[in-house]
C-alpha cells in the first residue's frame, strides 16, 4: 500500500510538470500573414527622397508577396516595386531577415537647377524634365518584432535599371544603369 502511494504521489507531481513542458514547446506564436508598413525615410539613387507604404502578404513560412510604394518628397515622382521576399529562416519570430528579388518601377518629374553665364552674369535655370525607371534590385530585410504585432524595419537593395529616361547630355539615358534604394520603416502584422 505505500509502494502504491508512493507511485500515486510522484505521478500526480511529475505528470503536471511533463504536460506543462509539453504544451510550452508545442506552442506556436501566430503573428499573422498580413503586414502593413509606413515608411518614413524612403531613398533611391536617382536623387528621390520620399516616404513609403506598403503590404505583404505571407504565402507560407518562407515566402512573402510585397508590394511597396513611395511618394517623392524633394519631385513629382511615384514608385513602385513587386517583391518575392524569402525568409531562410521563417518569418515567425521577433528577429526575421529575408532576401527579396525586386522588380521595380517608377514615373514623374526630375527638377533641378542649371546656372548659365549670359551678358556677363550667371543667371538661374529651374529646369523641369520627366524621369521614369524600370529596374531589378535585389534587397536585404532585417525586420525587429517590438511587440507580437509592431515592428521595425531595415531594407537595402542594390540591381539595375534596364530603363532609365533622365536628362543628359544628349537629353536621353536609355541605357543600364545602377538602381539602389533603402528605407527604413516600422510596421504592424496582423
Amino acid at each position: 500500500m505505500k509502494k502504491l502511494l508512493v507511485v500515486f504521489l510522484i505521478s500526480s507531481i511529475t505528470f503536471p510538470a511533463m504536460s506543462q513542458t509539453k504544451s510550452a514547446a508545442g506552442k506556436k506564436s501566430n503573428y499573422g500573414k498580413n503586414i502593413i508598413a509606413f515608411n518614413p525615410v524612403h531613398l533611391i539613387a536617382s536623387d528621390f527622397v520620399g516616404v513609403g507604404f506598403s503590404y505583404e502578404r505571407l504565402v507560407n513560412d518562407y515566402l512573402g508577396l510585397k508590394v511597396p510604394v513611395m511618394l517623392a518628397i524633394n519631385n513629382n515622382y511615384f514608385n513602385v516595386g513587386l517583391e518575392a521576399k524569402l525568409y531562410p529562416t521563417k518569418n515567425n519570430g521577433p528577429v526575421k531577415y529575408a532576401i527579396a528579388p525586386t522588380i521595380m518601377a517608377g514615373i514623374g518629374e526630375n527638377s533641378y537647377e542649371n546656372y548659365v553665364y549670359v551678358n556677363g552674369n550667371y543667371v538661374r535655370q529651374d529646369i523641369i524634365e520627366p524621369a521614369s525607371h524600370f529596374g531589378f534590385l535585389l534587397n536585404q530585410t532585417l525586420n525587429v518584432t517590438i511587440t507580437k504585432q509592431f515592428f521595425i524595419g531595415l531594407d537595402g537593395g542594390i540591381g539595375i535599371n534596364y530603363y532609365d529616361e533622365k536628362a543628359d547630355n544628349n537629353n536621353a539615358n536609355t541605357n543600364l544603369s545602377f538602381l539602389a534604394q533603402l528605407h527604413v520603416g516600422m510596421g504592424y502584422r496582423f
